[in-house]
């Protein structure tokens, strides 16, 4: 089954982000970058959900740099999911290497149709 991983520090968009994939994927979380980190080199996900603003600032911009510069991060699609919208924000996160920026609140429904769009499921699946 592909996996998915989602990194973010509040427990209630993780189990969201979760329970919309969890039907067709299968969804590691992680609440910080150091954990995150290890589920990447463990479950070798596909698509990684990942929040901008965790406890110690942007670490989700440095997880995202880091993943760019290791083998094991490069080919992982990077899905940003951000309640800081700002285009200077937006344009760092695609600067770092993101594949797409999905703002907070977000569309389960969108975010749901992204993952199936790029890993290949037969539409309507979620």
């Amino acid at each position: 089954m592909t996996q998915i991983l989602v990194v973010d520090d509040n427990p209630l968009i993780r189990k969201l982000l979760g329970v919309a994939l969890s039907r067709h994927f299968s969804v590691c979380e992680a609440q910080d970058v150091v954990s995150g980190l290890a589920c990447v080199l463990r479950h070798k996900p596909q698509i990684m959900f990942l929040d901008i603003m965790m406890p110690s600032a942007k670490e989700g911009l440095e997880l995202l740099e880091t993943l760019r510069q290791h083998p094991e991060g490069k080919n992982i699609l990077v899905a940003m999911v951000s309640g800081h919208t700002d285009p200077e924000t937006r344009a760092l996160a695609f600067a770092k290497g993101a594949d797409a920026f999905f703002s907070k609140p977000f569309n389960l429904s969108e975010i749901a149709h992204w993952a199936n769009e790029h890993l290949a499921v037969q539409p309507g699946v979620i």
